[in-house]
């Protein structure tokens, strides 16, 4: 008896398709919920992109109206008065910034459980842990002011503590606990997170660009010597727009991390 030759039927194989990027991701993330990953740093970002653009015109119009500006050391270079008041509008903006971007990481974190809240949910723990925001937030700082000690061993702990601010709002420990924390999470993960954090350059770049042709066609009516008013004013519109595209840029730096933390968590206890 004869048997015929059978062929088996082909494998209908697909390819493995590969996980998106933790950027791609994050816009993703920010793309369908614009309201919870934008809001939050929105909130407390925007009143002092204004106060901050309103101050500077005041002091250099106003105040000190013989000040020069139009440097960029203006502010080493500015009077006592004039340093002093902006290191402190500064200080403040940077304080509500970490606020504003710990609310971004709790809203986030509620979108990756499916559990959405908010705005004022997200905001309230922010609010409410604002010390050890505070403390964390000098403790970066001091890293970066210490660069006697080497900028090698200066970005290592940068990198290291960096998903602090997700262990203490997401977990809710302490300030110590939220350093080892991210010490244990980032252990073999450093690079991959040192990329991640690069990926936010494009946006700054893309910042500076369209500031500086925003402000070059604005100007140009002027002619090239627009007086000092005028010219005031424009600076002034170039910080307030620097504060108000600071924040998709923290949005995204701010998904980006927690979305990073989740899944570096995942993965230490799988």
């Amino acid at each position: 008896m004869n048997e015929e030759a059978t062929t088996p039927p082909a494998l209908n194989i697909q390819p493995v398709k590969k996980p998106d990027a933790t950027w791609l991701r994050a816009l993703g993330l920010m793309r369908r919920n614009p309201r919870a990953t934008l809001l939050p740093i929105a909130v407390t970002q925007l009143p002092f992109a204004v106060l901050t653009a309103v101050v500077f015109f005041y002091l250099f119009n106003n105040q000190y109206p013989n000040a020069k500006f139009d440097s960029f050391d203006w502010l080493s270079n500015a009077p006592n008065g004039i340093r002093l008041t902006m290191v402190l509008v500064g200080a403040a903006q940077s304080l509500f910034s970490l606020v504003g971007a710990s609310a971004t990481m709790v809203s986030v974190a509620g979108l990756i459980k499916s559990k959405p809240v908010r705005l004022a949910e997200a905001l309230d723990p922010a609010f409410t842990r604002m010390g050890g925001l505070l403390l964390i937030g000098a403790l970066f700082y001091g890293f970066i002011l210490a660069t006697a000690i080497g900028i090698i061993v200066m970005l290592y702990f940068l990198i290291r503590f960096g998903l602090a601010l997700q262990v203490y709002m997401i977990e809710g420990t302490s300030i110590t606990g939220a350093l080892g924390g991210s010490w244990r999470l980032l252990r073999g993960r450093m690079l991959s997170f040192f990329g991640l954090a690069l990926a936010t350059v494009p946006f700054g770049l893309a910042l500076m660009i369209v500031t500086s042709i925003v402000l070059a066609i604005a100007v140009a009516p002027f002619g090239a010597d627009p007086g000092r008013t005028v010219d005031l004013v424009f600076q002034s519109i170039a910080i307030l727009v620097v504060g108000i595209m600071l924040v998709p840029i923290g949005a995204f730096l701010a998904t980006c991390t927690t979305i990073f933390y989740f899944a570096a968590k995942d993965q230490s206890s799988g």
